[in-house]
């Protein structure tokens, strides 16, 4: 199942979850907005894999970010859909990072 790291105040990750839900993709979701144990978890991450330099080298967040596998990260939740969808509001970098 996919482990998700988000906040329900981005709108990335909002786009993420519409899109996740309509294709009814499974994942645990962990908000590092509204749960301090998410959040430690979040940035005990970060700051441990390298993945996230650009994000932080930007002053980003680095959220969504998705993970099939124990370790293996990605910004790209776009890539787990079926069907493509129109680059999200964050596209930019805002909440993530750019495709």
């Amino acid at each position: 199942m996919l482990k998700v790291y988000g906040s329900k105040l981005c709108p990335d990750c909002q786009e993420m979850e519409k899109a996740f839900k309509a294709e009814k993709i499974e994942y645990e979701y962990y908000d590092i907005t509204s749960d301090l144990r998410n959040l430690k978890a979040f940035l005990a991450l970060r700051d441990s894999n390298e993945k996230f330099a650009k994000a932080k080298e930007k002053g980003l967040i680095g959220i969504p970010v998705v993970s099939a596998e124990e370790g293996v990260w990605t910004f790209h939740w776009q890539d787990f859909l079926s069907k493509p969808v129109a680059e999200s509001s964050c596209s930019d970098g805002v909440c993530g990072m750019p495709r």
